[in-house]
């Protein structure tokens, strides 16, 4: 699979070669795009940690390279990797209290390249929900969409998730960074940034890497940085705050603000962060975001649709109707109702192949060899999976969610 884009990146950058060369720099530009959206897929696909990351600060590069070229910046030209004259890739300091020393900036940009994926999330994939996604794509089409003569429109450009967990927020932004595309039809970079594993492993160098985050997506517009686990970062400021989480906090909310890119309009980078707990959130954070989306517990038709995306949709036949399956998981979240299908169909394939585990002690091939038998799925096995998979959200809960909403939209 990876020797099929292989020669399409390369036929690519010959291509971007030639633009440039006669002096079509847009065109030469989109061709760039181009080869960094492949490289994304590409790195994707690797099947070393080295590969995925050198291909995706390749794919950083030839997006860098073709923000220049739009912005008619043609200077230092020289061959690049895939054969293709370019620009010079301009090297960014990272922004804030000074520039770290050349070898912690590049591990430092290393750790944002990690987090840099091609969402391929789409709004199909994402079982009900319908009123939520309607929301989040009138807020980009209002945003993205050409204003009307001599009117200015606020871009919504920060938007929080809130809600219990498994209720599908990660997959939303997902969705949403696959929705936003270029007027070349190149999709964003997602960047996907669990907060409580960066600041577990790089506490005394999260504010620079939050700065090279943001440096990063405004060079990769357009960009969707999701900030998962969000109040781990922004939860209320006390006396007991240290003064890395206050340069933390101070330098995330400089870049909420926008500061380095206000007046550009050729550069987007919208903002998600996910909460379970947005009561705990700092208010100077909270007031940073134009929208606020409740992302609430799936109710019955939702479910239903859940439920048929991972039983349907992946070839798994029942004799339960959908209709009381749905009615049988009330209060449950999508995680859990996923858990609970895994945990359906798991148990079916276990009766119905019990001579697996000796042919794992004979061998990977003569695992390879055997072909997994199915049967229809029955209630037993729905009660069976029903009563080891429970919900962890409580009616009371959901109330909180649903009266902390209210309260912000009285403010």
């Amino acid at each position: 699979m990876e020797m099929d884009l292989h020669e399409p990146i390369k036929r690519t950058l010959a291509k971007a070669r030639q633009h440039f060369q006669a002096g079509e720099h847009d065109k030469a530009a989109s061709c760039y795009e181009k080869a960094a959206n492949l490289l994304g897929v590409y790195a994707e696909q690797a099947t070393s940690r080295e590969a995925e990351t050198r291909r995706k600060k390749m794919a950083l590069e030839y997006r860098e390279i073709a923000r220049r070229l739009r912005s008619g910046d043609t200077a230092d030209e020289r061959d690049s990797d895939g054969g293709a004259e370019r620009p010079a890739a301009a090297s960014r300091p990272a922004s804030g209290s000074g520039a770290p020393a050349p070898q912690a900036a590049g591990e430092i940009r290393s750790i944002v390249t990690d987090l840099m994926h091609q969402a391929n999330v789409t709004w199909d994939d994402i079982g009900g929900l319908d009123d939520t996604k309607d929301e989040i794509k009138f807020a980009l089409g209002m945003t993205l969409a050409k204003q009307p003569p001599g009117v200015r429109i606020a871009a919504w450009t920060k938007i929080l998730f809130f809600g219990p967990p498994g209720t599908g927020k990660t997959l939303l932004a997902a969705a949403t960074s696959r929705a936003v595309r270029s007027s070349e039809g190149v999709p964003s970079v997602f960047y996907n940034v669990k907060i409580s594993s960066v600041l577990s492993k790089y506490f005394g160098e999260s504010s620079k890497i939050v700065s090279e985050l943001y440096g990063t997506a405004r060079d990769t517009s357009p960009s969707v940085v999701f900030l998962d686990e969000f109040e781990a970062l922004c939860g209320k400021r006390d006396a007991g705050d240290t003064g890395a989480e206050r340069r933390i906090l101070s330098t995330l909310l400089a870049e909420l603000d926008g500061m380095d890119s206000k007046g550009r309009s050729d550069i987007y980078v919208l903002t998600i962060a996910a909460t379970n707990r947005p009561w705990d959130l700092d208010p100077a954070v909270l007031s940073r975001f134009e929208k606020k989306i409740l992302i609430p517990l799936p109710d019955e038709v939702t479910r239903e649709k859940i439920l048929r995306i991972h039983l349907e949709r992946k070839g798994f036949k029942t004799e339960v109707p959908y209709e009381d399956l749905a009615k049988a998981t009330e209060g449950f979240s999508g995680r859990e109702i996923e858990r609970f299908c895994k945990e359906v169909t798991t148990g079916m394939i276990e009766q119905m192949n019990h001579d697996i585990p000796g042919l794992v002690d004979k061998g990977l091939e003569h695992v390879k060899g055997y072909q997994l038998r199915v049967r229809e799925l029955t209630r037993e096995d729905f009660d069976a999976a029903g009563r080891l998979i429970h919900p962890q959200t409580t009616r009371e809960e959901m109330n909180k969610y649903l009266r902390w909403k209210e309260s912000v939209q009285e403010e």
